[in-house]
């Protein structure tokens, strides 16, 4: 019976998790002749150097932050930030619960899928899967999630929020940051590092 009872508040809490940050989205260029490009752009200004270019057609492009007159949205595009018009971008679908998002970070190198099961991978230790259990929306903000995650080899508890992130080895820029407890085997951990929207 109490096994059932907190497997109830865990479905409770993935319900309850609250994705209302403005930014990073994910968008779809709109607008565009099929034989012509969307261009990403150094500045966000029409006259700066063209450093980039999205497809007619190109969807899943995460806007990650917006210039100061909301016409230029700033993307990723090769290893460097951009930007590109938002007259030519459309929002796709709000994100829902569970949160679909690429995260990793740098020294040490590691990289975690979160999705319907959580997936972290690191140098010469393969994958470890996650089986989700939460998504918890903070009390005060909605731009932080706190998502939780279980395996036969311990537990991890991610933290998401909303703000600029760095991976300090590139000029690309992201919208969202993670703080990663991993606990189990010799001793708990904590790493850190930045995340990508998932398509």
């Amino acid at each position: 019976m109490r096994a059932l009872a907190v497997a109830v508040s865990l479905i409770i809490g993935l319900a309850q998790a609250s994705l209302a940050f403005e930014f990073p989205a994910l968008y779809r260029v709109i607008d565009v002749a099929s034989n012509d490009v969307l261009n990403v752009r150094a500045a966000p200004d029409a006259q700066s150097e063209i450093i980039g270019e999205f497809q007619h057609d190109q969807s899943g492009i995460e806007i990650v932050a917006l210039s100061d007159d909301r016409g230029w949205g700033q993307v990723n595009v090769g290893g460097q930030s951009g930007w590109t018009s938002m007259r030519f971008l459309q929002r796709e679908a709000e994100a829902t619960s569970p949160l679909r998002a690429e995260c990793f970070g740098t020294e040490p190198f590691w990289n975690l899928t979160l999705g319907a099961t959580h997936v972290l991978r690191e140098p010469g230790q393969g994958s470890q899967p996650y089986q989700a259990t939460a998504e918890l929306s903070a009390a005060n903000t909605t731009n932080s999630i706190a998502i939780l995650g279980h395996s036969p080899a311990g537990n991890m508890t991610a933290t998401i929020d909303a703000a600029q992130c760095s991976d300090g080895m590139s000029d690309r820029l992201f919208g969202l940051s993670i703080g990663l407890v991993l606990t189990g085997g010799d001793s708990p951990r904590y790493l850190t590092g930045c995340c990508s929207l998932a398509p």
